[in-house]
Protein backbone atom coordinates (compact mmCIF):
# COMPACT_ATOMS: atom_id res chain seq x y z
CA UNK A 1 0.00 0.00 0.00
CA UNK A 2 1.57 3.22 -1.20
CA UNK A 3 1.40 5.79 2.07
CA UNK A 4 1.09 9.01 0.94
CA UNK A 5 3.14 11.68 2.26
CA UNK A 6 1.93 15.53 3.65
CA UNK A 7 2.68 17.78 0.77
CA UNK A 8 2.36 21.48 2.04
CA UNK A 9 1.70 24.26 -0.78
CA UNK A 10 3.39 27.81 -0.68
CA UNK A 11 -0.51 29.05 0.71
CA UNK A 12 0.21 26.96 3.76
CA UNK A 13 -2.48 24.57 2.89
CA UNK A 14 -1.70 21.15 2.83
CA UNK A 15 -2.54 18.04 0.84
CA UNK A 16 -3.33 15.34 3.98
CA UNK A 17 -2.87 11.54 3.48
CA UNK A 18 -6.78 9.85 3.29
CA UNK A 19 -7.48 8.31 6.65
CA UNK A 20 -6.24 4.96 5.29
CA UNK A 21 -2.67 6.36 4.37
CA UNK A 22 -2.49 7.77 7.96
CA UNK A 23 -3.52 4.67 9.39
CA UNK A 24 -0.79 2.76 6.94
CA UNK A 25 1.85 4.98 8.43
CA UNK A 26 1.34 4.73 11.79
CA UNK A 27 3.25 1.55 13.40
CA UNK A 28 0.54 1.40 16.04
CA UNK A 29 -1.97 0.61 13.96
CA UNK A 30 -0.73 -2.55 11.81
CA UNK A 31 -2.94 -4.98 13.02
CA UNK A 32 -5.94 -2.72 11.98
CA UNK A 33 -4.46 -1.89 8.80
CA UNK A 34 -3.93 -5.09 8.01
CA UNK A 35 -7.64 -6.33 8.97
CA UNK A 36 -9.20 -3.57 7.08
CA UNK A 37 -7.10 -4.78 3.82
CA UNK A 38 -7.67 -8.48 4.67
CA UNK A 39 -11.71 -7.38 4.80
CA UNK A 40 -11.09 -5.57 1.22
CA UNK A 41 -12.70 -2.40 2.63
CA UNK A 42 -9.65 0.34 1.85
CA UNK A 43 -10.66 1.29 -1.63
CA UNK A 44 -14.06 1.94 0.42
CA UNK A 45 -12.27 3.97 3.03
CA UNK A 46 -11.06 5.77 1.05
CA UNK A 47 -14.02 7.09 -1.03
CA UNK A 48 -15.92 8.80 1.34
CA UNK A 49 -15.51 11.26 4.92
CA UNK A 50 -15.72 8.60 6.92
CA UNK A 51 -14.50 8.89 10.89
CA UNK A 52 -12.66 6.43 12.26
CA UNK A 53 -12.75 4.98 15.92
CA UNK A 54 -9.25 2.83 14.90
CA UNK A 55 -8.38 0.54 18.06
CA UNK A 56 -4.36 0.09 18.22
CA UNK A 57 -2.17 -3.30 17.85
CA UNK A 58 -2.43 -3.26 21.62
CA UNK A 59 -6.28 -3.29 21.59
CA UNK A 60 -6.18 -6.32 19.08
CA UNK A 61 -3.67 -7.99 21.22
CA UNK A 62 -5.98 -7.83 24.34
CA UNK A 63 -8.87 -9.99 22.43
CA UNK A 64 -8.89 -13.49 23.09
CA UNK A 65 -7.00 -15.26 20.56
CA UNK A 66 -10.36 -17.43 19.38
CA UNK A 67 -11.99 -14.00 18.73
CA UNK A 68 -9.26 -12.66 16.27
CA UNK A 69 -8.58 -16.08 14.82
CA UNK A 70 -12.39 -16.36 14.67
CA UNK A 71 -12.60 -12.79 12.73
CA UNK A 72 -9.61 -13.65 10.67
CA UNK A 73 -11.44 -16.57 8.98
CA UNK A 74 -14.29 -15.33 8.38
CA UNK A 75 -14.17 -12.04 5.91
CA UNK A 76 -17.57 -11.34 6.81
CA UNK A 77 -17.92 -11.06 10.36
CA UNK A 78 -14.34 -9.44 9.83
CA UNK A 79 -16.04 -6.64 7.97
CA UNK A 80 -18.73 -6.37 10.27
CA UNK A 81 -16.94 -5.73 13.47
CA UNK A 82 -14.48 -3.43 11.40
CA UNK A 83 -17.71 -1.31 9.84
CA UNK A 84 -18.83 -0.84 13.43
CA UNK A 85 -15.39 1.42 14.24
CA UNK A 86 -16.56 3.55 10.98
CA UNK A 87 -19.05 6.12 10.75
CA UNK A 88 -20.01 8.48 7.60
CA UNK A 89 -18.81 11.50 7.90
CA UNK A 90 -16.40 13.94 10.06
CA UNK A 91 -17.14 13.95 13.69
CA UNK A 92 -14.70 15.70 15.16
CA UNK A 93 -14.41 15.50 19.61
CA UNK A 94 -16.01 19.08 19.43
CA UNK A 95 -19.15 17.79 17.91
CA UNK A 96 -19.65 14.86 20.76
CA UNK A 97 -21.13 14.76 24.02
CA UNK A 98 -22.31 12.47 26.75
CA UNK A 99 -24.86 9.63 25.39
CA UNK A 100 -24.37 10.71 21.94
CA UNK A 101 -25.53 7.94 19.33
CA UNK A 102 -23.67 7.75 16.00
CA UNK A 103 -24.68 4.97 13.11
CA UNK A 104 -21.96 2.84 12.31
CA UNK A 105 -21.49 1.43 8.54
CA UNK A 106 -22.77 -2.02 9.53
CA UNK A 107 -26.08 -0.05 11.03
CA UNK A 108 -25.59 -0.16 14.81
CA UNK A 109 -25.27 2.55 16.83
CA UNK A 110 -22.13 3.66 18.99
CA UNK A 111 -22.35 5.38 22.34
CA UNK A 112 -20.14 8.50 23.18
CA UNK A 113 -19.42 9.09 26.86
CA UNK A 114 -17.73 12.22 28.66
CA UNK A 115 -16.35 11.10 32.03
CA UNK A 116 -15.32 14.92 33.24
CA UNK A 117 -14.28 14.15 36.49
CA UNK A 118 -11.27 10.87 34.64
CA UNK A 119 -10.90 13.25 31.77
CA UNK A 120 -11.84 10.03 29.61
CA UNK A 121 -14.09 9.74 26.65
CA UNK A 122 -15.39 6.70 25.83
CA UNK A 123 -16.97 4.67 22.36
CA UNK A 124 -19.34 1.41 23.49
CA UNK A 125 -17.09 1.93 26.73
CA UNK A 126 -13.56 1.57 24.41
CA UNK A 127 -11.72 4.77 25.55
CA UNK A 128 -10.59 7.57 23.23
CA UNK A 129 -6.60 7.42 23.72
CA UNK A 130 -5.66 10.49 20.81
CA UNK A 131 -8.26 12.47 19.43
CA UNK A 132 -8.78 14.34 16.09
CA UNK A 133 -6.33 12.83 14.14
CA UNK A 134 -7.29 14.67 10.76
CA UNK A 135 -7.31 13.14 7.36
CA UNK A 136 -7.80 14.94 4.19
CA UNK A 137 -11.26 12.83 3.78
CA UNK A 138 -12.13 12.51 7.34
CA UNK A 139 -10.80 12.01 10.97
CA UNK A 140 -9.45 9.45 13.29
CA UNK A 141 -10.11 8.97 16.84
CA UNK A 142 -7.80 5.98 18.52
CA UNK A 143 -9.28 3.26 20.83
CA UNK A 144 -7.91 1.49 23.66
CA UNK A 145 -10.50 -1.65 23.20
CA UNK A 146 -11.80 -3.33 19.98
CA UNK A 147 -15.41 -2.33 19.71
CA UNK A 148 -17.55 -5.48 19.63
CA UNK A 149 -21.06 -5.13 17.74
CA UNK A 150 -23.36 -6.20 20.86
CA UNK A 151 -26.00 -8.48 20.05
CA UNK A 152 -29.39 -7.71 21.56
CA UNK A 153 -30.56 -4.68 24.70
CA UNK A 154 -29.91 -4.94 28.37
CA UNK A 155 -33.11 -7.87 28.54
CA UNK A 156 -31.67 -9.54 25.65
CA UNK A 157 -28.02 -9.83 26.96
CA UNK A 158 -29.34 -10.62 30.72
CA UNK A 159 -31.43 -13.45 28.79
CA UNK A 160 -28.67 -15.00 27.03
CA UNK A 161 -26.14 -14.93 30.30
CA UNK A 162 -26.46 -18.05 31.88
CA UNK A 163 -24.57 -16.86 35.03
CA UNK A 164 -27.52 -14.36 35.67
CA UNK A 165 -30.61 -16.59 34.72
CA UNK A 166 -32.16 -16.36 38.29
CA UNK A 167 -31.76 -11.71 38.09
CA UNK A 168 -33.70 -12.61 34.52
CA UNK A 169 -36.89 -14.51 36.37
CA UNK A 170 -36.92 -12.33 39.35
CA UNK A 171 -36.75 -9.28 36.79
CA UNK A 172 -40.04 -11.46 34.67
CA UNK A 173 -41.60 -11.33 38.11
CA UNK A 174 -41.54 -8.20 39.29
CA UNK A 175 -42.41 -7.07 35.48
CA UNK A 176 -39.60 -4.33 35.31
CA UNK A 177 -38.61 -5.66 31.72
CA UNK A 178 -39.90 -2.51 29.92
CA UNK A 179 -38.14 0.00 31.98
CA UNK A 180 -34.50 -2.23 31.53
CA UNK A 181 -35.34 -1.36 27.40
CA UNK A 182 -34.88 2.30 28.23
CA UNK A 183 -31.87 4.03 27.02
CA UNK A 184 -28.53 4.83 28.49
CA UNK A 185 -28.76 2.37 31.88
CA UNK A 186 -25.94 1.14 33.70
CA UNK A 187 -27.01 -2.39 35.38
CA UNK A 188 -24.95 -3.70 37.93
CA UNK A 189 -26.14 -7.81 37.57
CA UNK A 190 -25.85 -10.03 40.41
CA UNK A 191 -25.17 -13.44 39.44
CA UNK A 192 -26.88 -16.41 40.21
CA UNK A 193 -24.07 -17.66 42.97
CA UNK A 194 -24.96 -13.72 44.41
CA UNK A 195 -28.50 -14.21 44.65
CA UNK A 196 -27.45 -18.01 46.52
CA UNK A 197 -25.29 -16.21 49.09
CA UNK A 198 -28.75 -14.02 50.49
CA UNK A 199 -30.53 -15.85 53.53
CA UNK A 200 -33.40 -17.95 52.42
CA UNK A 201 -35.35 -15.96 54.61
CA UNK A 202 -34.56 -12.91 52.31
CA UNK A 203 -35.13 -14.63 49.01
CA UNK A 204 -38.53 -15.42 50.46
CA UNK A 205 -39.61 -11.93 51.32
CA UNK A 206 -38.31 -10.77 48.33
CA UNK A 207 -40.53 -13.12 45.75
CA UNK A 208 -43.44 -12.78 48.14
CA UNK A 209 -43.37 -9.08 47.79
CA UNK A 210 -43.90 -7.57 44.42
CA UNK A 211 -43.13 -3.68 45.27
CA UNK A 212 -40.13 -5.12 47.26
CA UNK A 213 -38.82 -7.05 45.30
CA UNK A 214 -39.11 -3.91 42.34
CA UNK A 215 -37.36 -1.73 45.22
CA UNK A 216 -34.53 -4.10 45.37
CA UNK A 217 -33.64 -4.75 41.58
CA UNK A 218 -34.27 -1.05 40.42
CA UNK A 219 -31.46 -0.23 43.23
CA UNK A 220 -29.20 -2.36 40.93
CA UNK A 221 -30.07 0.31 37.70
CA UNK A 222 -28.34 3.75 36.99
CA UNK A 223 -29.85 5.71 34.73
CA UNK A 224 -26.83 6.74 32.74
CA UNK A 225 -24.20 4.51 31.10
CA UNK A 226 -21.19 4.25 33.63
CA UNK A 227 -18.69 2.06 31.73
CA UNK A 228 -15.67 1.15 34.15
CA UNK A 229 -13.69 4.07 32.86
CA UNK A 230 -16.21 6.41 33.98
CA UNK A 231 -15.85 5.11 37.43
CA UNK A 232 -14.23 6.50 40.32
CA UNK A 233 -13.01 6.03 43.87
CA UNK A 234 -15.83 7.28 46.12
CA UNK A 235 -18.22 8.29 43.99
CA UNK A 236 -21.73 7.68 44.29
CA UNK A 237 -24.18 7.02 42.00
CA UNK A 238 -28.82 7.73 41.90
CA UNK A 239 -30.63 4.71 40.93
CA UNK A 240 -33.73 4.27 39.22
CA UNK A 241 -35.51 3.04 42.63
CA UNK A 242 -38.26 5.28 44.44
CA UNK A 243 -35.92 6.61 46.68
CA UNK A 244 -33.44 7.37 44.36
CA UNK A 245 -31.18 5.60 46.94
CA UNK A 246 -27.44 5.48 46.10
CA UNK A 247 -24.54 3.26 45.35
CA UNK A 248 -21.11 3.88 46.98
CA UNK A 249 -18.24 3.04 44.64
CA UNK A 250 -14.93 2.04 46.02
CA UNK A 251 -11.97 0.88 44.22
CA UNK A 252 -9.78 -1.71 46.68
CA UNK A 253 -7.27 -4.17 45.82
CA UNK A 254 -10.16 -6.67 44.62
CA UNK A 255 -11.12 -4.25 41.96
CA UNK A 256 -14.40 -1.81 41.82
CA UNK A 257 -16.81 -2.36 44.77
CA UNK A 258 -20.18 -1.38 45.80
CA UNK A 259 -21.31 -0.20 49.04
CA UNK A 260 -19.86 -2.94 51.27
CA UNK A 261 -19.18 -6.27 49.64
CA UNK A 262 -20.04 -6.65 46.49
CA UNK A 263 -17.48 -6.69 43.78
CA UNK A 264 -17.74 -6.29 39.74
CA UNK A 265 -16.70 -9.52 38.10
CA UNK A 266 -17.09 -9.07 34.82
CA UNK A 267 -17.29 -5.42 33.45
CA UNK A 268 -18.62 -3.55 30.42
CA UNK A 269 -20.83 -5.86 28.79
CA UNK A 270 -22.06 -3.54 26.07
CA UNK A 271 -25.41 -3.46 24.55
CA UNK A 272 -27.64 -1.32 22.29
CA UNK A 273 -29.14 0.33 25.39
CA UNK A 274 -26.45 1.10 27.92
CA UNK A 275 -24.06 -1.05 29.82
CA UNK A 276 -24.01 -4.36 31.91
CA UNK A 277 -21.60 -5.35 34.68
CA UNK A 278 -21.80 -8.46 36.86
CA UNK A 279 -21.42 -8.33 40.44
CA UNK A 280 -20.62 -11.31 43.23
CA UNK A 281 -23.35 -9.95 45.89
CA UNK A 282 -27.02 -8.72 45.71
CA UNK A 283 -27.06 -4.69 46.79
CA UNK A 284 -29.67 -4.01 49.54
CA UNK A 285 -30.38 -0.21 50.14
CA UNK A 286 -29.75 0.47 53.88
CA UNK A 287 -33.35 1.33 54.35
CA UNK A 288 -34.51 -2.23 54.07
CA UNK A 289 -31.43 -3.95 56.22
CA UNK A 290 -33.72 -3.82 59.03
CA UNK A 291 -36.89 -5.26 56.96
CA UNK A 292 -35.07 -8.13 55.46
CA UNK A 293 -33.06 -8.22 58.89
CA UNK A 294 -29.30 -8.57 56.88
CA UNK A 295 -26.40 -7.75 58.86
CA UNK A 296 -24.14 -5.67 57.79
CA UNK A 297 -20.93 -8.14 57.01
Amino acid sequence: MKVAVILCAFVSQCLAATTVEMLAADPNMSTLVNLVTKAGLVDALNGGDFTIFAPNNAAFSALPSATLTALGNDVNALANVLKYHVVQGKVPSSAASNELQLTTLNGQKVRFNIYDHNNAVTVQGSQVIALDKVASNGIIHVLNKVMMPPEGDIVDIVAKTSDVSTLLSLVQQAGIANALKGDALTVFAPTNDAFARLPSSVVSKLTNDKNLLTEILEYHVVPHTEYSAGLFNREYLKTIDRHNDRLSIYFDSAGVRLNTNSHVTTADIGTTNGVIHLIDHVLIPARYYLTLAIGRK
